[in-house]
């Protein structure tokens, strides 16, 4: 088995700006497999995600790539157990903490989308009005042609 847990310690320890916070634990899975878990500081973790989870996505390739030769499956991931203060909620309430208080700002959200859902059926049974000019086109084509 390689060292597949040193090679994400590697990687991560040169991307962030608290290398001395990096934890990396491999845990074995169920026969070839193993999960490689990455603690560390959660002003990093933007970091180490990347903008649409292109830094994670392209760990996670690079680990994958070292990890077929041997006919293993490694899966990757970020355990992050607090926002970054930068992240955190001004509004929360007195005693909640910054991630119970995204949790339910999250369900707030959650509710209006599903409220915008529940009308976009009533509008589809509408009829659609739709201005094709194509029609038009092919009778002029069919005068011409006469």
């Amino acid at each position: 088995m390689n060292d597949y847990a040193g090679l994400v310690e590697y990687i991560v320890r040169n991307m962030v700006d608290h290398p001395d916070a990096v934890v990396v634990e491999a845990q074995p899975g169920r026969g070839r497999s193993q999960t490689i878990e990455i603690s560390l500081d959660p002003e990093d973790v933007g970091r180490v995600i990347g903008k649409g989870g292109r830094n994670i996505e392209a760990i996670r390739a690079v680990v994958k790539a070292a990890s077929i030769k041997d006919h293993e499956r490694v899966n990757v991931e970020v355990l992050a157990d607090e926002l970054p203060p930068a992240a955190a909620p001004d509004d929360a309430a007195e005693g909640e903490s910054p991630v119970d208080a995204a949790a339910s700002e999250e369900a707030g959200a959650g509710a209006e989308v599903e409220a915008e859902a529940a009308a976009a059926p009533i509008a589809a049974d509408a009829p659609a009005e739709t201005t094709d000019a194509a029609p038009e086109h092919h009778a002029e084509v069919h005068d011409a042609a006469e």
